[in-house]
C-alpha cells in the first residue's frame, strides 16, 4: 500500500493546520514525514524461498516415488519463486526482518530526511523531524542542536513516539501524528516559546515518500 493512500488529503490537510498551529506557540520548526518503507528488504525473499526449497526438496525425497533429477530441480525452483512472491506480502516480509535491522533502516532513513527537508538549516537550529516509517511500523523524532539543548533532564520525544505508533498500529496514522505534533509543540512551547521576530522558515505541508 502505498504512503499517500495511508494518510489521504483530508487527514493530510488536517495534520497540515495541527502542525501550523503548533508553530504559531513556539520559535521550533515541525516537520512532519511519512515513508512507505525505508529499505526494500530484498534478502528476506531469498531466505524464505530458499528455506521453502529446501523443505520442498526433502519432503519430495521422503515421501514421493522416485522422480528423475528435472523434478526435483522443477520442484524446487517453483518453492523457491512461491517464497519471494510471498515475501512481497508486508505482513511476510515484516515477519522475515529483524526488528534491529527495522529500527537501523527506520533511523538511517530519518536521518537522511533530516538533511534533505533543510532541518539544518533553520536559524536557531530548531528544526524538529517527526518521522514514520509505515512498513517498519516505526517511529523516529529528531531535534536539531537549538532543540536538543533547550530540553530539562530527563524529558525526551517518546511521549510523541509512542503517540504515533499507536496510531500506526490501530491503522490511524494520521490522528497518530497529530497527537504527536501536538505533544512536541507543547514541549517546545515550554522550552522555546514564540518570539515577534520569529518567522516560519520551513514549509508545512507534510512530506510523503513513496519509495
Amino acid at each position: 500500500m502505498r504512503a499517500s493512500d495511508r494518510i489521504g488529503e483530508e487527514e493530510r490537510r488536517a495534520l497540515e493546520r495541527a502542525i501550523a498551529e503548533q508553530e504559531r506557540r513556539t520559535g521550533g520548526e515541525i516537520v512532519v514525514a511519512v515513508v512507505r518503507a525505508c529499505d526494500e528488504y530484498g534478502s528476506a525473499g531469498w531466505r524464505l524461498g530458499v528455506a521453502l526449497a529446501a523443505t520442498a526438496f526433502l519432503a519430495v525425497g521422503l515421501f514421493a516415488p522416485p522422480l528423475p533429477w528435472t523434478a526435483y530441480l522443477g520442484v524446487q525452483a517453483a518453492a523457491l519463486a512461491l517464497g519471494h512472491a510471498l515475501a512481497r506480502l508486508d505482513p511476510i516480509r515484516r515477519l522475515l526482518v529483524s526488528d534491529r535491522l527495522l529500527e537501523q533502516r527506520a533511523f538511517e532513513r530519518a536521518r537522511r530526511c533530516f538533511a534533505e527537508q533543510g532541518l539544518a538549516r533553520t536559524r536557531g537550529r530548531t528544526g524538529i523531524l517527526i518521522f514514520a516509517a509505515l512498513f517498519e511500523r516505526r517511529v523516529v523524532v529528531l531535534g536539531d542542536e537549538g532543540i536538543d539543548r533547550a530540553l530539562g533532564p530527563g524529558e525526551s520525544w517518546q511521549a510523541a513516539v509512542d503517540a504515533a505508533r499507536e496510531g500506526l498500529r490501530e491503522g490511524s496514522a494520521a490522528l497518530g501524528l497529530a497527537e504527536a505534533v501536538r505533544l512536541c509543540g507543547e514541549l517546545l512551547a515550554r522550552h522555546l516559546p514564540a518570539l515577534p521576530q520569529d518567522r516560519d522558515e520551513l514549509p508545512n505541508a507534510v512530506v510523503v515518500l513513496e519509495e
